[in-house]
């Protein structure tokens, strides 16, 4: 549904492309990045297929981590870019 909610977006009008859309994304694995790589090959298969396409996307998973006392921090939260399954999974939220 990410990458579906992004993807639309950036389609034209019924009356500037009035066919169907089919675009359909197979991911292999279930990490915090994997439906945002939907969305840029999405837009890259609209592009290849020749859709007026209003504007490129791309997507990337973010994530924060608290620095926590627990480990020595002092509660700072922490952006990261590009989460894999582990920060996906024990992060404190999730970004897309």
């Amino acid at each position: 549904m990410l990458a579906e909610r992004s993807l639309e977006t950036i389609l034209p009008s019924d009356k500037d492309f009035p066919y169907t859309i089919r675009v359909e994304s197979t991911i292999t694995e279930s990490n915090g990045s994997s439906s945002m790589a939907s969305v840029c090959g999405g837009c890259l298969a609209l592009q290849d297929a020749g859709v007026p396409i209003k504007c490129s996307i791309a997507g990337i998973a973010m994530g924060l981590v608290l620095d926590t006392k627990e480990f020595g921090g002092d509660g700072t939260p922490l952006i990261l870019s590009d989460i894999t399954g582990s920060e996906d999974a024990s992060g404190d939220m999730d970004f897309k």
